[in-house]
């Protein structure tokens, strides 16, 4: 599941990327109309990739939580 969370994360990094290159490349052609929808495009991914991030980073630690307490029951017993 960590796995997935992170492939998440990167693919959003990996957009927002491509959408500051097509925001760039359409100011360049001179289309500034259009650079404006890749420059919200990448601001959502920029905010997914954060929301990821964070999502992810909880369930690190709610798993390594698990994990201790689960071992603290087993070293009671």
């Amino acid at each position: 599941m960590n796995k997935a969370f992170r492939i998440l994360e990167i693919i959003w990094l990996a957009m927002g990327c491509v959408g500051i290159i097509m925001c760039a490349y359409s100011t360049a052609i001179s289309d500034n109309r259009g650079a404006i929808y890749f420059l919200v495009f990448t601001l959502a991914c920029v905010m997914m990739y954060a929301v990821r991030k964070r999502q992810r980073i909880k369930f690190e630690k709610k798993a390594t939580t698990l994990e201790v307490t689960e071992k603290e029951k087993e070293i009671k017993k």
